[in-house]
């Protein structure tokens, strides 16, 4: 099936043109994946997964970031993961990237494992003892560690990748020194991180992390990333990536 349903809307991603498909209400895609789409390494030719998709967004970004890159997006929701690929359709993607319904657990077995050089992934924040879900579902999958939880995508993550392949993510500054032990534990070594403030003055609240499997030890922590010069006002490096000089999101 294709086109654009009652319900949906087509947004313009502000990226060589690419456009998304999204519900009016319920889950849209945020920044976060917007920022984990641009701090990923992305090699030419790349055999890359992305775990839990949603609309698709990361993706997206990826296939502007290199000429040559297949990338199979996974969603667990089956009407998410139908949305996804009428945008892949719409965008005249087929060859670049492929959706495909399915849980993160059981992947490796549909998809086959140690094959893939790059693992993405922007996983639910928040356990289930952390505040109360949604009661949209596509929200409290999204947010909350409801149909899994990091170690699913973690593990996930080590069953896909070859030697030396990367797993890039984003999560809650705070729970950082817990995700390295938990990384480590599936032979995933932190390599890079970078932490995301939300103003200069601020406390990061979120950090992207790139690790590898079976790498040894050596990390570099970049320079830190700032979202905002002023309320509304993204920094111009966020509007670098949208080929922009001043801020017409506000959001």
């Amino acid at each position: 099936m294709g086109g654009i349903y009652d319900d949906e809307t087509l947004d313009d991603l502000l990226i060589q043109g690419l456009k998304l498909i999204q519900k009016k209400k319920g889950f849209r895609f945020t920044l976060d994946s917007v920022l984990l789409g641009h701090f990923a390494t992305v090699k030419e030719g790349d055999r890359a997964v992305d775990l839990g998709t949603g609309t698709g967004v990361i993706p997206f970004i990826l296939s502007t970031r290199v000429k040559t890159l297949h990338i199979i997006g996974l969603e667990i929701q089956s009407e998410m993961a139908e949305m996804a690929a009428r945008s892949v359709r719409l965008n005249d993607l087929e060859e670049v990237i492929e959706i495909r319904q399915g849980d993160v657990r059981e992947v490796h077995r549909k998809i086959g494992g140690g094959v893939y050089t790059l693992v993405l992934s922007n996983p639910p924040y928040w356990t289930l003892k952390e505040g109360k879900p949604s009661p949209e579902n596509a929200k409290a999958l999204a947010r909350h560690e409801v149909a899994c939880d990091f170690e699913d995508v973690v593990a996930g993550a080590g069953k896909l990748l070859n030697y030396q392949g990367r797993f890039a993510f984003i999560h809650r500054a705070e729970r950082l020194p817990d995700l390295f032990a938990l990384l480590r534990s599936y032979e995933l070594e932190p390599r890079r991180i970078r932490m995301i403030h939300p103003f200069l003055d601020r406390p990061a609240r979120h950090v992207l992390v790139e690790a590898k499997k079976s790498a040894p030890a050596g990390l570099a922590v970049l320079p830190p990333l700032i979202v905002y010069e002023q309320k509304g006002q993204y920094t111009q490096e966020i509007l670098a990536w949208y080929g922009r000089t001043q801020d017409v999101c506000g959001s």
